[in-house]
């Protein structure tokens, strides 16, 4: 199951909301510009034109939109350092798992994904990632068209003070109650 994290960017040892509950993911993410969904996971250990052919209807539903869109296939790609893009971008877990760090506001929301989660990081939000040891994560990623910058981004914040993969896997359990703010 795909684990959500809430920190404050200034404690990221002070959990405001952990959970599991997709809805609540759902909720949370939304309230930042982000999104989430699911996708029917079809068959992993594919090379990366038959993973794009196998996932080319989704793909396209989400390229349909006016500018240009590019779209490829990353194999365990590192990304502990803090970042942003002018455009937004899709990323769909074909397979392995990795976490995605999203720095909105004052808070950062740390996004376990696993195979089958599709994970839309909006333009203009800081954001790292850590896929473990050994990243082996899958996932083919749409980069929408660039948009006009909405204001001043947070102060950047170190990657390695917050939790980062290997600590959030071992901690996760399906027992964990959804915390409120």
């Amino acid at each position: 199951m795909t684990l959500l994290t809430v920190w404050p960017d200034d404690q990221p040892r002070h959990v405001l909301l952990r959970t599991e509950d997709t809805g609540a993911i759902v909720a949370e993410l939304a309230r930042i510009g982000a999104g989430f969904a699911r996708w029917p996971v079809d068959g992993g250990g594919l090379a990366e034109a038959e993973l794009l052919a196998r996932y080319q209807e989704r793909v396209d539903a989400r390229i349909a939109g006016p500018g240009y869109h590019a779209v490829d296939v990353l194999v365990g790609e590192p990304g502990l350092v803090e970042r942003s893009a002018n455009g937004a971008e899709d990323r769909f877990f074909a397979q392995g798992s990795a976490v995605w760090y999203l720095h909105a506001g004052r808070e950062v929301h740390a996004v376990l994904c696993e195979p089958g989660d599709v994970l839309t990081i909006p333009a203009h939000v800081r954001h790292w990632h850590d896929g473990g040891a050994r990243p082996d994560h899958v996932t083919i990623r749409v980069r929408h068209p660039a948009e006009a910058a909405r204001g001043a981004l947070p102060g950047a914040v170190e990657p390695g003070a917050f939790p980062r993969f290997a600590e959030l896997v071992a901690e996760r359990a399906d027992t964990w109650p959804v915390l409120t703010r």
